[in-house]
């Protein structure tokens, strides 16, 4: 991923007119921030506090593996895996740049289905 890739990325998840996360049948989403715990501080997540977790990750220079989806099809998404809090799971990450948006596909406890391109 490129390091402009990564700026826009930042830039619309900090921003709220710039990203969303809403369930259709054309950009399916697992977007459960409340049911993860924040490893920061141990509460669970809020959706604002999901989204400003997602750029600080990405300031600070997080792994991020691109990927090809199945819906809508061969479009990118940019996956993620954070250290949870203690004694909990990975925090699983996928997003997706489209047109001037950010849109947040999963973002939950990580589990084994998270090979799925949903």
């Amino acid at each position: 991923m490129s390091a402009e890739t990564r700026l826009e990325l930042i830039r619309r998840a900090r921003d709220k007119r710039l990203r969303s996360f809403e369930f259709t049948s054309e950009e399916p989403t697992v977007w459960k921030p409340t049911e993860v715990l924040n490893p920061n501080c141990e509460f669970p997540f809020t959706d604002l506090s999901a989204w400003h977790f997602i750029a600080d990750q990405l300031e600070a220079g997080c792994a991020v593996q691109v990927v090809k989806l199945r819906k809508p099809p061969n479009e990118l998404g940019y996956e993620m895996r954070f250290p949870g809090a203690s004694g909990q799971p990975q925090i699983y990450v996928k997003v997706r740049l489209h047109g001037h948006r950010i849109i947040g596909r999963s973002f939950h406890n990580s589990t084994r289905e998270d090979n799925s391109n949903a």
